[in-house]
């Protein structure tokens, strides 16, 4: 072998990819975000089309994130990539990485974390009011405690399902 590997793990290298180990060569990682997608089709479909772009080394969609991290050449464009997704029928936006310090406190993170905690304290209040039915209340007692457990529990679920209502409507009844 001729001259000194950057590491013991390049010695297994072919000579072109040595050489470009050594010079470092440039590489470029880039974030989009994809508010549209919905499902395994969406990921599929804008993984292969950031895959099959020259320059990009690789492209993996997060959909809990609603997000693309491409892996591409320093000569690669955030914008480009962007405009090849957006025509072929995806919505994506360019993402400034320095943004990205919020993490999980999104208002959207917020207004679930808010759903979870209602559905929460409706279940405890639902559960505290099955006691006395579990406890022997029969009659006219049992059906106020499941009228009250009812007026509890029916607006608890609307409010806390909303996100699985609104996905499911949009996949009976798209927008045109």
């Amino acid at each position: 072998m001729s001259g000194t590997a950057i590491c013991p793990a390049c010695v297994g290298l072919p000579p072109k990819a040595t050489a470009m180990a050594a010079k470092g060569a440039a590489s470029n990682q880039i974030s989009l975000s994809l508010p549209e997608i919905h499902c395994a089709n969406c990921i599929t479909g804008v993984e292969n089309i950031l895959n099959d772009l020259p320059g990009v080394k690789s492209a993996r969609v997060n959909l809990t994130r609603k997000r693309a991290d491409i892996a591409c050449d320093a000569w690669i464009d955030a914008d480009d990539l962007s405009t090849s997704v957006n025509s072929n029928g995806y919505e994506a936006h360019v993402l400034d990485p320095s943004l990205d310090a919020q993490g999980d406190a999104s208002s959207e993170g917020r207004a679930l974390l808010l759903r979870l905690a209602v559905a929460g304290f409706a279940m405890m209040n639902v559960m505290l009011l099955s006691a006395a039915v579990w406890a022997g209340a029969s009659d006219a007692t049992r059906d106020m405690f499941h009228l009250i457990s009812a007026i509890i529990a029916i607006p608890a679920v609307g409010y806390a399902a909303v996100p699985f209502f609104r996905s499911a409507s949009r996949r009976c009844w798209p927008a045109g």
